[in-house]
């Protein structure tokens, strides 16, 4: 081969190494760059893994953190199991502490219900006793603008002959045989309630006037004919007071008193008769022109700024203010007096004028603070609470006066249902960050209810005063007060007392534990 030929092979040989290992480079470069990009990406997604992981623990300790800030403030709150195995059973192990609490107030709840039944309905007969019912009798003649009450009294005439002839069992037997047809009066038409007033007394309030003597003709004809009366010879008299309104509990009773000291005159005398007699008291007007024209006065009152507060303090133990109740009072006429709210706050409610009712109130109540700087209290009623608007309308006034609100409380009518509580647990939660103090009042009528006013992170309740009535002369009522007042204090809540009018109870409340007080007997220091 020639030198010539022998060279080309040689630069071809060469030029085809070059090209062979410039091809692997490329190739070397390619496959670096791909596990370059390779492990980026995979940095990546460890750390998007990680940045979520981080936050999704972070959701679940903060979840973790409230729980146990609501146990703290002494709210239960169950909390949503998170996935992570830690934080799991430490919410699981809070949750059923949660669980057990609730069952111990439920059960406390359930002994001072039963407390309260003992200190206010009579053992023998199932009715009030005589305190209890007196007490209802005069909230409900309190009540302005309604449909009127009747009062009917029932007598057992010559009881102590029945219990020599029948002996003592056998004569309660009877007595709540009678109480039970009264009880049928009570279950059946809403707002009756029945009481015993004394050993041979029964009384029965019905709603509404121009019933009684209906009404007594019918309760007089179930007792002839109930078989155990007859046979035992139960001898009654019934009384009954017509078209009660306007008046108050004294009044009532003694009107009619008389009309059952006639009935008994007349059953003694042997009179023929029905067996009954009916005290009427005065007609009632509630035709829908009167109704529109208490609703337009109202209205107008409240448009042209003819309204003021009433003040009362409540107190504590050594007589300093807590706060100033601050009811609405109202001139119907231009002009005239301020009317208190028993004379129109019904039709008011009625009428559903409360929203603009309790606005007004508690615009007042702002100004007055932002003036001398003293705490006051207004009332919002569940009808407003219910309205659309109304818990963020009361937001904005509380915005336009920080200063004023931290010495403001708002009262609510405590929900006798459990669902009655979230619309109030959603005003609670809505005002209390403007330093404002919720609470119940009117409260004590369902203790079995309390526990669930927790979870609305209400600050105080205050107990209505037809509860404590009478507590310091009455074992059973201290009993139930005290208890009360116990239950009301392991929710972390205050216990107030409403109208305290006699100084020997209010001395006796302090005793129980009440940390505030209202009412003809209360002083400020």
């Amino acid at each position: 081969m020639s030198t010539v030929r022998r060279m080309a092979w040689i630069i071809a040989g060469a030029l085809a190494l070059v090209l062979t290992l410039a091809g692997a480079a490329v190739t070397q470069r390619l496959s670096c760059s791909s596990a370059l990009a390779g492990i980026a990406g995979l940095a990546l997604a460890l750390v998007a893994f990680s940045v979520g992981s981080l936050r999704a623990w972070d959701r679940s300790l903060q979840a973790t953190v409230r729980q146990a800030r609501a146990l703290e403030q002494g709210r239960f709150v169950e909390g949503e199991e998170p996935r992570q195995p830690e934080l799991q059973l430490l919410t699981r192990s809070m949750n059923a502490m949660v669980r057990r609490l609730r069952d111990m107030f439920a059960a406390q709840a359930e002994q001072v219900a039963l407390l309260q039944r003992q200190a206010q309905i009579d053992a023998i007969t199932g009715v009030s006793l005589r305190p209890h019912f007196l007490g209802q009798l005069q909230q409900r003649l309190a009540e302005p603008g309604g449909p009127g009450s009747a009062l009917i009294l029932l007598r057992v005439l010559r009881l102590e002959g029945l219990n020599s002839r029948r002996g003592h069992e056998d004569t309660d037997r009877l007595l709540a045989a009678i109480a039970g047809v009264l009880l049928t009066y009570v279950e059946r038409v809403p707002g009756a309630f029945a009481g015993r007033l004394n050993g041979s007394d029964f009384a029965l309030c019905l709603p509404v006037a121009g019933v009684a003597g209906e009404t007594c003709a019918s309760l007089h004809e179930a007792l002839a004919a109930a078989p155990v009366l007859r046979t035992a010879g139960v001898e009654l008299a019934i009384g009954a007071a017509d078209g009660l309104c306007n008046t108050s509990g004294g009044p009532a009773l003694a009107s009619a008193d008389a009309a059952l000291a006639r009935a008994e005159a007349a059953h003694d005398a042997l009179e023929p008769g029905v067996g009954f007699v009916v005290e009427q008291q005065g007609e009632l007007v509630a035709d829908a022109a009167g109704a529109r024209a208490w609703r337009e006065q109202i209205s107008a009152a409240l448009a042209d700024g003819r309204a003021q507060l009433a003040e009362f303090p409540l107190v504590d133990r050594a007589g300093g203010l807590l706060h100033l109740e601050c009811p609405l009072r109202v001139q119907l006429s231009p002009g005239g007096s301020y009317q208190a709210a028993a004379r129109w706050l019904a039709l008011a409610r009625r009428s559903r004028l409360m929203p603009r009712v309790d606005l007004v109130a508690l615009d007042l109540a702002l100004k007055a603070i932002a003036q001398d700087g003293r705490p006051r209290a207004v009332h919002a009623a569940r009808a407003s609470l219910a309205e659309p608007g109304f818990v963020a309308e009361v937001t904005r006034h509380l915005r336009e006066a920080p200063e004023a609100a931290r010495r403001l409380s708002i009262d609510c009518v405590e929900g006798l249902r459990r669902t009655g509580h979230v619309p109030l647990a959603d005003a609670a939660a809505a005002w209390r960050p403007f330093g404002v103090r919720v609470g119940v009042e009117h409260a004590g009528a369902s203790p079995h209810a309390l526990p669930a006013l927790q979870a609305s992170a209400v600050d105080y309740v205050k107990v209505d005063a037809r509860h404590l009535r009478g507590v310091a002369q009455d074992e059973a009522v201290r009993g139930y007060a005290q208890s009360l007042v116990a239950l009301i204090h392991g929710l972390g809540l205050l216990a107030l007392a409403e109208g305290v009018a006699e100084a020997p109870d209010l001395a006796l409340l302090w005793e129980l534990g009440f940390d505030g007080a209202t009412g003809p007997a209360v002083t400020l220091a």
